[in-house]
Parts: structure tokens; C-alpha cells; sequence
């Protein structure tokens, strides 16, 4: 009997003598020198649902203009330089449906949501390699996809098939996440029991499928490209960045853009 299988049957023995398995879980997003909360909620039976706080931005701790100490204890150049009014921002809702395997995703084009599409279907290689997040013994679990690839910390003492962003589908609840180069970094912070209602603004947005909203993002920029070219008074070289983030090439893609 594998590892998987043992995990999977700890985890059925836990769910028959859990009373709920609702609940309010906290994460912090870490990207560059920024970090947020990332409030998960799980209820019993139905998709969960990530929202991102955009307010509750806040600069990893400051050492020098040009600097920051990131979560390892690096020194690391600071982009830009100024205070942002992050509650401006749009917040980011993620649900995700686990048995379906599809996910709604609320998002943004020149301010105006919509509500977006998408579907996955992955699977993790899960390892024997464990460590220590909050006294809870994690394993550690591997997958790619999107052209990136990805390492999760779950533990089987919370038997929760779920996690932040858009991972899930392990035996026990995700504390951890991140891609291998850490462009983006969940940790888990604190875990209550669901006593409000989840947050989920979509009603009489219009829906569009992932790569319909990719096409709109693209049509804003290139207007936003034609629009500096046609000043005359102004020398534009174009730079035509690749993707960045957690995901970096889309089924549609051909091959992934250069960064």
C-alpha cells in the first residue's frame, strides 16, 4: 500500500467522527514585496471560494529604500518607490468546484468584472519528504501544469480536500503552496469555524470562458499601445512581456511566450 492510500484511508477514519467540516481559513499571499490575506472558505458539499483582499496589501518589512527582507531572510531590491492606495484595487474571488473540476473566477478588465471560466484537471505526485506548519505534519505533493510547476505542504490531520488559489485534490488540507521559483507564496495563518456567509459578487456579471477574457486584457493593451504610438511627441520602444505569475502558458497557446 502506497502512501496515497494511506493518507486516503486516515483521512475517511477522521471525516466519520467530524462533527463539520466548514471553516474559515486565513492565508497570507506572498508575490514580490507584497503580502495580502487570502481568506479560503470551505463548506461541506459545496465549491469553495478564495477572495483576495486587495486592501489588506502591505509591504514586507522595509530595510532601506531600494530593499526588502523577504520570507527566507533575503535582501532583496525593491521595485519602485512611493506608498499605493491598495483598497482601490479589485479584490480576486476564486471558486472552485472539485468534483466538477471547473472554476469561476471573478476579474477585472479597466474596471469592469466579469465573471470567468476555466477548468483543470491535474494530478500530484505525492512525496515522502514531511515537515512542521503550525505543529501539523505535512507532506509534501508536486504537479504542473500551465507551464509552471508547483509543490504543495498538506496535512492528513485536517481532512479538507482543499487549498488556496486553484489547488486542491489531496488527502488533507494545502498550508503551503508555491511554484518552484516562488513568483507566488501562500502560508496559512489561521483556521476558524464558517459563521458568516461566503463572498461571491457575481450576480449580473457577464460570463466569458478564460480565453475570452484574455482576448479583451489583449485588445485593451494593444488600444493602449496605438493610443502612446499615435503622440508623436513621444519615442515608444514596445516590449511584448511574457506571462508571469502561477500560470505562464494557456491550453490555447502554442508554445510559452519569452519572458
Amino acid at each position: 500500500m502506497n502512501i496515497f492510500h494511506v493518507l486516503t484511508l486516515l483521512i475517511c477514519c477522521q471525516i466519520m467522527g467530524a462533527q463539520t467540516n466548514n471553516y474559515k481559513i486565513t492565508y497570507k499571499r506572498f508575490e514580490d514585496n507584497l503580502k495580502k490575506d487570502a481568506i479560503l472558505y470551505v463548506k461541506q458539499g459545496e465549491p469553495t471560494v478564495m477572495h483576495i483582499i486587495s486592501a489588506s496589501t502591505v509591504p514586507v518589512k522595509v530595510i532601506k529604500d531600494t530593499t526588502y527582507i523577504d520570507e527566507n531572510g533575503a535582501t532583496v531590491w525593491k521595485k519602485g518607490t512611493g506608498s499605493t492606495d491598495y483598497s482601490k484595487f479589485p479584490d480576486d474571488y476564486i471558486k472552485v468546484d472539485h468534483v466538477a473540476n471547473k472554476i469561476e473566477m471573478i476579474k477585472d478588465v479597466q474596471k469592469k468584472n466579469f465573471l470567468v471560466t476555466d477548468e483543470l484537471n491535474y494530478k500530484w505526485n505525492i512525496t515522502n519528504e514531511t515537515k512542521k506548519i503550525q505543529n501539523y505534519t505535512c507532506y509534501k505533493a508536486t504537479t504542473s501544469f500551465r507551464g509552471n510547476t508547483f509543490e504543495a505542504w498538506f496535512t492528513p490531520d485536517i481532512p479538507i480536500n482543499a487549498g488556496p488559489w486553484k489547488w486542491y485534490g489531496l488527502p488533507g488540507l494545502i498550508l503551503e503552496a508555491t511554484d518552484t521559483d516562488k513568483s507566488v507564496v501562500f502560508k496559512i495563518e489561521k483556521m476558524e469555524q464558517l459563521t458568516v456567509e461566503i463572498p461571491f459578487p457575481s450576480k449580473g456579471l457577464e460570463q466569458l470562458t478564460l480565453q475570452q477574457y484574455f482576448k479583451k486584457v489583449d485588445e485593451v493593451m494593444d488600444a493602449f499601445w496605438a493610443e502612446i504610438e499615435s503622440d508623436r511627441s513621444v519615442s515608444v520602444t514596445k516590449t511584448v512581456l511574457g506571462r508571469f505569475g502561477l500560470e505562464r502558458v494557456y491550453e490555447w497557446e502554442e508554445e510559452p511566450k519569452k519572458q
